[in-house]
């Protein structure tokens, strides 16, 4: 036999030349496969190093697989099935379409809301610029508000959404009216220079901001001058921030951002009829918040505080789903000026941290967002 030519850098070198592959079987299937087949063959009586056998059999694997994708037979169905792949990993990924409600389910489940003290609340739209995610920071109480905001303003990292509507601008209560909020933009701010659904998205994060901040009326400045000319709304001084009754949905832009709980883009009369399209809102923009397994059988109210009974063949499988679930029943119920939501019935005696049959008060504030 002919001495090979080759030595074992180039073999690695070739080996990281190749394309990348992939394969749904795990690592110990492969080396099964490939320690049956040497075997089947006959021995050599010279001991090749380890690094070189193993780099020769997983050439000779990826070289079957590339002949096997290339053969006549094969070529008509190349564009009806995916090709045939293999990856040297221990544990196959989930599939893509069961991860978009899945972000954030470890063994301790991280809360969509803050349940005490006080937050700082921005309102952001998402990137589609088709509705606003309110965001929160928890906040100092030994700190002044405005510079907390200001603080905030500057954490305000990308989630999935679109912060720069905030750059630049100034937030802050007026001296003899806290429910009134002064916001004063740059000249250089870009909802100056956008078309109509930049200054929707604009004047809509500024509405849901200095809601959760308690103001009422909102003046506008740019720089020291009253009021503000967009291009398409025209000139503005002064917005009134109305109170509104919203569900909650589920909102993720994909897998890799964390799941929101989102106002709804419409008001309902009832909170009857928000807890019902929670769990039948439909649409590419949010999710139902409320499962399908699970079943309301009634909603009580008492003075200031809400009873929500499910029925007892209610499912609650995932319990971080669960869990979002009953906060976005709380931050509806918020949304309808109750202060207590009490849950009921279900077959189980808590979700998470939340534990039936007790009062449970609103929260304070939605979608906490790490603080650096």
């Amino acid at each position: 036999m002919r001495k090979s030519r080759w030595n074992e850098e180039e073999i690695q070198s070739l080996l990281k030349q190749m394309p990348q592959v992939k394969d749904r079987r795990s690592k110990e299937a492969i080396y099964r496969h490939i320690e049956f087949t040497s075997t089947s063959k006959q021995r050599s009586t010279r001991i090749v190093p380890t690094v070189v056998s193993l780099a020769a059999a997983c050439l000779f694997v990826v070289i079957s697989v590339s002949l096997y994708s290339s053969s006549p037979t094969n070529e008509s169905s190349k564009e009806q099935q995916p090709k045939m792949s293999i990856t040297m990993k221990a544990k196959e990924s989930a599939p893509e379409q069961n991860r978009t409600l899945q972000a954030d389910q470890a063994a301790a489940v991280s809360s969509r809301v803050i349940m005490s003290g006080k937050a700082v609340v921005f309102g952001l739209p998402d990137k589609s610029a088709q509705t606003i995610i309110p965001i929160s920071f928890v906040a100092n109480e030994q700190i002044a508000r405005d510079k907390q905001i200001e603080a905030a303003k500057s954490q305000l990292a990308e989630w999935g959404l679109d912060s720069r509507w905030f750059d630049g601008v100034g937030l802050s209560a007026a001296v003899d009216h806290p429910d009134v909020w002064i916001v004063r933009l740059p000249k250089t701010h870009p909802v100056f220079s956008s078309g109509s659904t930049g200054e929707t998205m604009f004047l809509a994060s500024v509405e849901e901001t200095v809601r959760w901040l308690g103001g009422t009326s909102v003046q506008f400045f740019t720089d020291t001058k009253k009021g503000i000319d967009l291009p398409n709304t025209g000139h503005l001084e002064a917005m009134t921030i109305s109170p509104k009754k919203r569900a909650y949905y589920f909102y993720q832009l994909d897998h890799s951002y964390p799941l929101f709980l989102a106002p709804s883009l419409q008001e309902f009369a009832t909170i009857e009829e928000a807890l019902y399209s929670m769990q039948h809102v439909t649409g590419d923009l949010f999710r139902p918040s409320i499962a399908k397994e699970v079943h309301i059988a009634s909603v009580q109210k008492q003075n200031d505080g809400l009873v929500v009974q499910f029925a007892a063949d209610s499912s609650f499988s995932d319990s971080a789903i669960s869990q979002w679930m009953l906060e976005a029943i709380l931050l509806t119920a918020k949304e309808f000026r109750f202060r207590s939501v009490t849950f009921t019935g279900g077959s189980v005696d808590h979700i998470g941290p939340y534990r039936f049959n007790e009062k449970i008060e609103v929260p304070v504030a939605p979608n906490p967002v790490p603080a650096h």
